[in-house]
């Protein structure tokens, strides 16, 4: 058990090592460093689009609630009404 965590930790810093170095690589060539911004940018969209997916979400949850809430108000007063409690 202890020898396959130190194989995970010894391949996750190799990870590490080869990405830094790919990236310094790609970043040297002008290709490479177009790859690379272009990366960015995807990623940025990418978590742009996440973020802006949650906050529709809770808008809409939020304006669900306020509409039950108004066409909940007016059927509650209108049974009232007819029930004779409203005098």
């Amino acid at each position: 058990m202890l020898n396959e965590k130190t194989t995970q930790k010894f391949l996750f810093a190799w990870l590490i090592l080869l990405f830094l170095v790919t990236t310094r690589v790609l970043l040297v060539t002008k290709a490479g460093a177009l790859l690379v911004s272009l990366v960015i940018v995807a990623f940025s969209i990418w978590v742009a689009f996440r973020l802006v997916k949650n906050v529709v979400a809770a808008a809409w949850k939020i304006s669900g609630g306020i509409a039950s809430r108004l066409i909940r108000k007016p059927a509650e007063a209108h049974s009232a009404e007819h029930k004779g409690i409203g005098d």
